[in-house]
């Protein structure tokens, strides 16, 4: 398991635009990849889950890989919510 705190760089947070993107990166991997909070326990491969989560830029989130390509899975994970995701194509 590898986790970092990571904050949501995108200017209107994560709606759907973002959320889809988000999902469809981290469904690329097997492992498992939540964001916490200290309200709330998302799990990134979920569109809906991501946008109940009503994360704002600027928002800090844990974010918590878990299984074999834990590492590969954080680093774009890290590397998708530092940036603007709007217009964004995966």
């Amino acid at each position: 398991m590898v986790r970092a705190e990571l904050t949501v760089m995108n200017e209107q947070g994560i709606h759907l635009g973002p959320a889809n993107i988000i999902a469809n990166l981290a469904d690329k991997f097997e492992s498992q990849i939540h964001f916490k909070t200290e309200y709330m326990d998302v799990n990134a491969k979920s569109i809906i889950n991501l946008i109940s989560g009503t994360f704002r830029q600027g928002d800090k989130i844990l974010c918590v890989c878990s299984g074999p390509d834990e590492k590969e899975a954080l680093e774009a994970m890290r590397d998708v919510l530092s940036r603007s995701l709007e217009g964004a194509k995966l």
